[in-house]
Parts: C-alpha cells; sequence; structure tokens
C-alpha cells in the first residue's frame, strides 16, 4: 500500500479501479521547404485551424451539459487562442520569412507562449500554460496526421495522469468517472475548476505518482484530504467504504430543502446565519444559489460573498456601470429580504492580473483595494452601481484587502460622493448601505478595532489571512501541506478580530474555505461568529453540524486551543479529544461488547 499527498481540488472519497491516462505529447521536427511548399504549409494551418476550432466547439457543448457553471467560459478562453490574429498571423510570418515547416512553427511559436505563462510569478499564468499546451497539440495532431486521442474508459474507474487537459476531463466525464488524480496543476487549475463544477473528488499536484499506478489498481482517492491510496490494505478499504457511505447520506441531507431553513442553532440555543459564497454569475449559478437558497419560493438565505471580480472572465473588460448597475439589482431582487454582499472588485493576486503588469511578487503587490483606489474612475462607477441596487433594500458593500485606516478612510469618502452624484441625479439607494471590511492580512487583523469603529461589519477572509500569516502559498504544490487554517496563530488572529467587532457591538462574518471544512467547525462556532458563508453546495450539511453541536463546549475547546496549543497538531489532538468526549456512550457500549 502506497500513499501519495498533493492538493486537494474537490472534497469527497472515490474508490476503484485506476486508469492511467498516458497522454502522448507531439513534437515536430524542423524542416527547411522549398518556395512552392510554402503557401502549400499556410494553407495546411488554415485547414488545422479549422478542425481544431470544431473540436473546441463539440468540447464546449458537452461542457455546457457537464459543468454549466465553469466549462463554458474555460472553452471560450481555449477557443479565442484559435482566433488570435497575433499569434495566428505571427507563425504565418515565419513560415513565409524563415522557409519553416508549418508543424515546427506552430511548435516553437506556441511552446514561447506557454514558456511565459508557466514561469510567470503569478500562479494563475502558470497554470494556464496546460491550456496553451492543449492547443497546441491539438494543432500538431492534424497538421502531422496523428491518430485522434482517445479519452474513453472501460466502466468505473478513477483517472490517474501527469497532465490532463480541461478538454480530456469534460470527455471523462461522459462515462462513468470516479474522480481525478493529476500529478500536475494546483487549486485554481483549470482542471481542478471542472472537478468542482462536476462533483468529482479531485486531486491536484501529485507529483510523481502517475509513473507508480498502472490501469487496474485499486485506488482509494481521498479528495478530501489530498490524499491517494495505491493497492490499500483490506481494513483501509473497509474503513474507506464506511466514510464513502457517510458522504452519500451526507449528500442526500443536503438535498432535503426543509431540513436547513433559518435560523440555524447549536444545541445550546446559539443562533448562526448561514449565507452563500457566488463566484460566476451566470444564469446556471443565481438559478442554483436561488434554490438552495430558497423555501416555498421565498428567499431565506442571502449571498455572505459576491466576488465580482469574477465578471472578467466573462468580458473582455470590466462592464459599464449601467451594466454593473443592471448585474446587482437584478441579483438583490432575487435574493430579496436575504442579504446580498457584494464585494468590489479584488484584482490582483493569484486572481486577475491588474492592467496585465508582471509582478514579482503579486500576493505583495498592487491588488484589491489598492487597485481601487489608484483607479478612481473604475472604482465610482462600482460604488454607484452598487448603490443603486441597495434600494432594493437588502445590499451590503465590502471592501477587499484593507490593510490600513486611511484606506477605510479614503473608500469611504468615495462612497460618500457617489451617494452625492446619486442624490444630484434623483436617484434611488438606501442612505444608510452597510459597509463592511474583509480581513485579510494580519495587520488588519491586529487592528479591527479600529476598523470596526469605523465600518458597520468585518468579514474575514480565511484562505488569505492564513497565507499571509504562515507565509504560505496555498496553491505552492511544494508547501501547500504547511497551509493550515487550523495554525494557532491564525485562530489567535479570528479570536482577535470577533474579539474587537463584538466589543463594538459589529457583526462578524466568515467566508473563506475553512467556513465549509468539518474539522474547522467546532472552532468556528467556539470563537463566535456571527455569521458562516460558504459555497451553495456545503450550506444544508454545515446547517446540519451545527445543530449537533454544542456552543459552550466548543467554547471551551477555543480556550483550550488558544491557551495550550503551539502547533498545528496540537489543535487537532485537542479536537480528537474533544470529539471523543462528545461520544462517550458509544465508546462504552463498545467497550462493553
Amino acid at each position: 500500500m502506497e500513499t501519495y499527498r498533493g492538493i486537494s481540488a474537490h472534497p469527497g472519497i472515490a474508490i476503484g479501479p485506476a486508469f492511467h491516462y498516458n497522454r502522448t505529447l507531439i513534437a515536430a521536427d524542423e524542416l527547411e521547404l522549398s518556395s512552392e511548399e510554402i503557401e502549400e504549409d499556410i494553407a495546411r494551418v488554415d485547414v488545422a485551424l479549422e478542425r481544431a476550432r470544431s473540436e473546441m466547439d463539440k468540447i464546449t457543448m458537452i461542457a455546457e451539459q457537464k459543468a454549466p457553471d465553469q466549462g463554458k467560459a474555460i472553452f471560450e478562453a481555449q477557443r479565442m487562442m484559435l482566433d488570435d490574429p497575433f499569434v495566428i498571423g505571427n507563425v504565418k510570418r515565419r513560415i513565409r520569412e524563415e522557409r519553416r515547416n508549418a508543424a515546427y512553427v506552430v511548435d516553437t511559436e506556441f511552446s514561447h507562449h506557454q514558456h511565459f505563462l508557466a514561469t510567470s510569478e503569478n500562479p494563475l499564468f502558470r497554470e494556464r500554460a496546460d491550456d496553451v499546451e492543449d492547443i497546441k497539440q491539438r494543432l500538431l495532431r492534424h497538421l502531422m496526421k496523428k491518430d485522434k486521442i482517445v479519452s474513453k474508459i472501460d466502466g468505473s474507474a478513477i483517472v490517474v495522469a501527469e497532465l490532463l487537459t480541461p478538454a480530456d476531463a469534460i470527455l471523462f466525464s461522459r462515462q462513468d468517472l470516479l474522480g481525478f488524480a493529476t500529478d500536475t496543476g494546483g487549486a485554481t487549475s483549470h482542471v481542478a475548476i471542472l472537478a468542482r463544477s462536476l462533483g468529482l473528488p479531485a486531486i491536484v499536484g501529485l507529483r510523481a505518482a502517475a509513473g507508480h499506478i498502472e490501469t487496474g489498481d485499486i485506488l482509494i482517492l481521498d479528495g478530501t484530504r489530498g490524499e491517494l491510496i495505491v493497492k490499500p490494505d483490506h481494513a483501509t478499504l473497509v474503513r474507506y467504504k464506511e466514510l464513502a457511505h457517510d458522504e452519500v447520506i451526507k449528500e442526500k441531507e443536503r438535498k432535503l430543502m426543509g431540513e436547513a431553513t433559518p435560523p440555524v442553532f447549536t444545541k445550546d440555543g446559539r443562533e448562526i446565519a448561514i449565507s452563500m459564497n457566488m463566484e460566476l454569475i451566470s444564469e446556471e449559478a443565481i438559478e442554483e444559489a436561488v434554490g438552495i437558497a430558497s423555501t416555498d419560493g421565498k428567499p431565506l438565505r442571502g449571498l455572505g460573498l459576491l466576488r465580482t471580480e469574477h465578471f472578467l472572465t466573462a468580458h473582455d473588460e470590466i462592464p459599464s456601470e449601467v451594466e454593473q448597475s443592471k448585474i446587482y439589482c437584478d441579483l438583490a431582487a432575487k435574493f430579496n429580504p436575504s442579504v446580498v454582499t457584494i464585494r468590489t472588485f479584488d484584482i490582483g493576486g493569484d486572481k486577475f492580473s491588474g492592467g496585465g503588469m508582471r509582478e514579482k511578487n503579486p500576493f505583495l503587490g498592487w491588488r484589491g483595494i489598492r487597485i481601487s483606489l489608484d483607479e478612481p474612475i473604475m472604482f465610482a462607477e462600482q460604488v454607484r452601481a452598487i448603490l443603486r441596487a441597495s434600494a432594493v433594500g437588502n445590499v451590503r458593500m465590502m471592501l477587499p484587502m484593507i490593510t490600513s485606516t486611511h484606506e477605510l478612510d479614503y473608500a469611504l469618502d468615495v462612497v460618500e460622493r457617489a451617494k452625492e452624484d446619486l442624490r444630484a441625479k434623483g436617484e434611488a439607494f438606501n442612505g444608510k448601505m452597510p459597509v463592511g471590511v474583509m480581513i485579510e492580512v494580519p495587520a488588519a487583523a491586529i487592528r479591527a478595532e479600529h476598523f470596526a469603529s469605523r465600518c458597520d461589519f468585518l468579514s474575514i477572509g480565511s484562505n488569505d489571512l492564513t497565507q499571509y500569516t504562515l507565509a504560505v502559498d496555498r496553491g505552492n504544490e511544494f508547501i501547500s501541506h504547511l497551509f493550515d487554517e487550523l495554525h494557532p496563530a491564525v485562530l489567535q488572529l479570528i479570536d482577535n478580530v470577533i474579539t474587537a467587532a463584538h466589543r463594538k457591538r459589529k457583526p462578524v462574518s466568515l467566508c473563506g474555505e475553512m467556513g465549509g471544512k468539518d474539522i474547522a467547525l467546532p472552532f468556528i462556532i467556539g470563537l463566535g461568529l456571527d455569521e458562516i458563508s460558504v459555497s451553495p453546495t456545503r450550506v444544508m450539511h454545515i446547517a446540519s453540524l451545527i445543530r449537533t453541536m454544542d456552543y459552550k463546549k466548543c467554547q471551551s475547546l477555543v480556550r483550550k486551543a488558544l491557551r495550550d496549543a503551539s502547533t498545528t497538531e496540537d489543535v487537532k489532538q485537542l479536537l480528537v479529544e474533544f470529539q471523543g468526549k462528545a461520544k462517550p456512550k458509544r465508546r462504552r457500549l463498545i467497550k462493553k461488547n
């Protein structure tokens, strides 16, 4: 039995035989063309492009059916590479000027762009290098008349590969696919995004697992822990089959809408609001969220975080003020009377690069509120659009990546000027629209009381707060195992934020991935958070877990962790002891038998 560890792309457990997908990459030899052959090869490029476009159109249609939330945007972006006038124009120019064969020029030209992305400081760019490889291989296959790659499995299987492209993932999804495990890729790679959209357990960044696995080997894919177990022994197999059965039960619970209508209380009466995070603003994503938020057609849950920067996946440029106003107003109306929290553009870092510029360290660079304050016209347009939506009565605005009260004061001044603009035009808005701050950096967590005195609410972004506190890039496969929200330092900072906000009588929410993790929930409850915002698919499960917990016992657990724990392992050991004490009767019965 061998165990390989990677990055969790989507939680869940899959058990079954492996299908080792070996994607042999094509490389082209360099040949010199005669004068008569030059135009013939250019014509062959046009034929290859047309065939590749046809393939991508078919894959996009499948993606719209299998992964409507994300698939279409991913493959439309790939399709655009085939129509890029700069790249294609350069290929044809080089064929003429260098008198080299089309396959060689395509290979070297696309490899150049691939290298640029793969060596970028931005992890999001690095992960897009595989998309370029996919398009390059597609064109080379047609130019060199190679056989079509067959993405087919016999029966149920877990696909294991060194490299898996988004197209591979979608084509495999038409069959009885149990999950993905890849040596390459990060948590924000397109294959990881598709796995989440398809609802399949997946692990990426395994680094060297695929070469040790053969088709037919029995695997356990633990997407929650990021572990791939090869040829498990009998005891491990039995244990994981029980865990997988529990996961199925939990999924059924999630679909029972009536069981999770707000409010949600712990066993001893502590109320915790549950809201949802929303990324892509598509009709499908909105309908899914509205469906989960509603019972009998009445919206009962709102959006704890609307990530507006994801507009950039569907637009060539930032939408206009009019377009934004319509989108925000429509969302507010659909979720009314539940609250909709709209975060202003959080561009930069691991998301979208600011202005196309390259930075040596984008996580510590021009991102979040820094870009908004440096681009006052863009920021003012978005603030006015959010204010128009506030007229519905259920909208609040959140500012990302705030590090100083100076930034907050400047942003609040922009909000007041935007209100004056709308008053002058006679447009409706909520003059008391709540404005909050995203606490994502240690500086803000330490000085939380100063922020709480200036705004209406605080929201903890656990992903970035953990990353900046521990100095760990969560998308870096070499150190991703060091990223853990249960580190005592992270818990200490979260406790400081909540204590400071409550001292000023301001509510605190958490909207990072920590909120959707079972293991973290006792700490989230015990720390005293007022609201948890999670992905729509986790709402029902988290609500059901909260009802089984005791707030006072969770408080005691947190006090012990803050007082006694010096490592993440110490915190998790306290959790094991806490969960053991919660089931004394079951333990005595087993012992008695």
